[in-house]
């Protein structure tokens, strides 16, 4: 979730955005043959695509946590399970899982960097590939170790909002990310594209939970966190309002559904004129949140 100059990732996706039934097919594949992964051709057959999306699919199962390298194997990971296994959310039903979904991704400053940046650093409301394209190099030379081409940022960029932005023109290929629904990324009439905070008053309160919680266990020393930060970020770390595309109104709103729904979690407190979100008692395991979720949804 921090974001580190020695560790970043960029176009492993292979050009691919994410697609409908991609993590629920690879989740189950690595936990019937956990090794089938490093082994290409079986991987191509068992998952019915070519070598390139094989190799996407696998990424995105990382980058989302769902899986993780153990010993020459994907792994599926306790988030795996609890995200997509028998008492989760397998087929992606739940709207609330989507945005979780597009969390881990947004959070996961080293394995999809430039993600990380559009969604957290990139404050253009609207934008053209081309400034989208220069911001990112700029990020990248500024902020970063070791230096990208442009071709592999531009490829980023080009995968992200085919993966976040619904187009109808396009073709059927490009509309099949389930994360276009969110409305994150939006055509634009004058500028291409447009990427505006806003109220989302149908954000689930769990998604902002679990984002919370997330955040909060990242610095388990930390009680609290400025609302700004939660809002902003602070450069270094992902930022919950920043992710998902809230107003300063549409956090606070937010915030009051959810210490609303889970009202032993969290307060809002002022604190030498600073506005601050506490987290009430232990640090709140994210997956723990998951579990309780989808108990509660579908029992």
């Amino acid at each position: 979730m921090q974001l580190c100059r020695d560790k970043a990732t960029f176009g492993r996706h292979e050009t691919f955005p994410l697609r409908y039934g991609w993590l629920t097919k690879g989740y189950e594949l690595a936990c019937a043959e956990p090794e089938v992964f490093h082994q290409p051709e079986p991987a191509m057959v068992a998952l019915g695509v070519g070598r390139n999306m094989v190799n996407a699919i696998q990424y995105w199962l990382r980058v989302t946590g769902i899986v993780e390298p153990s010993e020459g194997r994907l792994q599926p990971t306790v988030l795996g399970h609890r995200l997509l296994g028998s008492e989760g959310d397998p087929y992606l039903e739940d709207d609330a899982t989507l945005w979780i979904l597009h969390w881990l991704i947004s959070a996961n400053a080293s394995e999809a960097t430039g993600f990380f940046w559009f969604f957290n650093r990139f404050a253009m409301p609207r934008f053209g590939d081309r400034e989208a394209l220069a911001g990112l190099i700029d990020f990248s030379a500024q902020e970063l170790a070791t230096k990208r081409s442009a071709s592999t940022l531009k490829s980023d960029i080009a995968t992200l909002l085919r993966m976040y932005a619904a187009i109808e023109t396009r073709t059927d290929e490009y509309l099949d990310s389930p994360l276009a629904q969110l409305g994150l990324v939006e055509p634009d009439a004058e500028a291409s594209y447009r990427s505006l905070r806003a109220s989302r008053p149908f954000l689930p309160p769990v998604a902002l939970h679990f984002a919370l919680a997330d955040r909060f266990a990242a610095e388990p020393q930390q009680p609290a966190l400025p609302v700004r930060v939660v809002l902003y970020g602070d450069g270094e770390w992902a930022a919950p309002g920043a992710a998902f595309r809230l107003s300063e109104e549409g956090l606070m709103a937010a915030l009051e559904r959810v210490m609303e729904q889970f009202p032993d979690c969290y307060e809002l407190r002022d604190t030498a004129g600073v506005h601050q979100i506490y987290r009430r008692g232990a640090v709140l395991r994210p997956l723990n949140i998951l579990s309780d979720y989808y108990r509660s949804r579908y029992s």
